[in-house]
């Protein structure tokens, strides 16, 4: 059966205006995580180590650096990695062999593709976001509102080479994300929880459990790319072509493995 239109449409919304607020609630960490994956050392090494220096010398300020543009990120981006799932997910599952649904393969991959479908499209908003987020204390702000940083990184930058800078460590940690997120809930609620263990499909704990599980799994399994990502988008030179490469030989070479899990 086609997907519902009207139905798609619902959900991309439901889910761009949930993860517009939960990005704007969360925007103090995001502030944080990107500070800890760009520059690290001594000062901003730690979670609590940057926390502590962002309030000290910016206060309350300092954590809502970039949250309009986190906030139009996720309602962006957001809405059509959350909204298209169902519809690739009927599509998947049409053009596998077993055409079950429930399939682990089927929601895996439907996720995988509706993350990177919605990284790819929106990566000007990510790359503003990241570019507000990593300013330090004491300097100016990179722009003056999220039209103009779109402007002048179209000018400043080769046009739109400039605004789609990072995009394959964006799809690649959209993609990776997104598939541990909606792929690992689904199969940690439904064919682990439910079916094998018996928990109750409908109380919150079931939820919850489920969620907090595959927050885990999300985290981990995203946070590499999410890295490479922070240091290619703040990454101005010219010659897009092999950044994110470099950046990941950099990171390996100079600061090692561990560094891929900062923030």
């Amino acid at each position: 059966m086609p997907p519902n239109n009207d139905t798609t449409f619902m959900k991309c919304l439901a889910g761009g205006i949930g993860c517009g607020c939960s990005g704007f609630l969360t925007n103090p960490m995001d502030v944080i995580k990107i500070k800890n994956q760009q520059f690290g050392g001594d000062t901003y090494g730690s979670f609590s180590g940057t926390a502590r220096v962002l309030f000290r010398e910016e206060g309350a300020r300092g954590f809502l650096k970039g949250a309009a543009s986190s906030v139009l990120r996720e309602m962006t981006y957001s809405s059509l990695r959350m909204g298209l799932y169902e519809p690739i997910k009927g599509v998947v599952t049409r053009a596998t062999t077993s055409q079950d649904p429930e399939s682990p393969v089927v929601k895996w991959t439907s996720a995988f593709l509706s993350g990177a479908i919605g990284s790819a499209m929106f990566n000007p908003v990510d790359l503003v976001k990241v570019r507000f987020q990593s300013q330090l204390p004491g300097q100016p702000r990179p722009y003056s509102s999220i039209a103009n940083a779109f402007a002048t990184i179209y000018k400043e930058e080769h046009g739109l080479k400039g605004l789609y800078n990072g995009t394959s460590p964006t799809v690649i940690r959209a993609a990776f994300l997104t598939c541990a997120q909606l792929g690992s809930y689904d199969v940690l609620k439904n064919n682990i929880l439910v079916r094998r263990l018996n928990f109750d499909n409908e109380k919150s704990s079931t939820h919850f459990a489920a969620a907090l599980l595959a927050s885990v799994i999300t985290t981990t399994a995203a946070n590499p790319a999410d890295v490479v990502k922070t240091r290619v988008m703040n990454d101005r030179s010219n010659g897009h072509s092999g950044k994110s490469l470099m950046h990941f030989k950099s990171i390996l070479r100079d600061e090692g493995s561990m560094a891929f899990m900062k923030g």
